[in-house]
């Protein structure tokens, strides 16, 4: 992840070009490039500030839009792939199934039966004990 430039460089930056040293200059010193600090200085302009913005991905809409419906879908279809969920649900993706799975706090095995192979084996050999 990147992550921005230090207030003090940036109020740094700012200072040597309005002390009246241009960008290119400025830019070789700090190791900025020149549009990073035609960025700052615009929005130094136009804000007042020079502190980072954060940028945060816009909130993505469900299409699942009743989890009690799906919730009770899930149950009935619990030994189903989240691909053939998605085909039987209709109108989503395996990776709409899976987000909404996780909401529910409904875990999926990868391989079931190895699993129940392995629980097999081990009772066997707790009552042969």
């Amino acid at each position: 992840m990147v992550h921005p430039y230090s207030q003090d460089l940036r109020e740094r930056a700012l200072n040597l070009i309005n002390n009246g040293m241009s960008i290119n200059r400025v830019s070789h010193l700090l190791k900025i490039s020149r549009t990073t600090l035609h960025k700052w200085r615009k929005r130094y302009l136009i804000t007042g500030s020079t502190v980072a913005q954060i940028s945060v991905p816009p909130p993505q809409t469900s299409v699942i839009k009743d989890m009690e419906e799906f919730e009770k879908f899930v149950e009935t279809n619990y030994d189903k792939t989240q691909k053939q969920m998605a085909a039987k649900w209709g109108d989503c993706s395996r990776f709409t199934i899976g987000r909404n799975l996780k909401k529910l706090s409904f875990t999926r095995k990868k391989k079931p039966m190895v699993i129940k192979k392995e629980m097999i084996e081990k009772e066997k050999s707790l009552s042969s004990n």
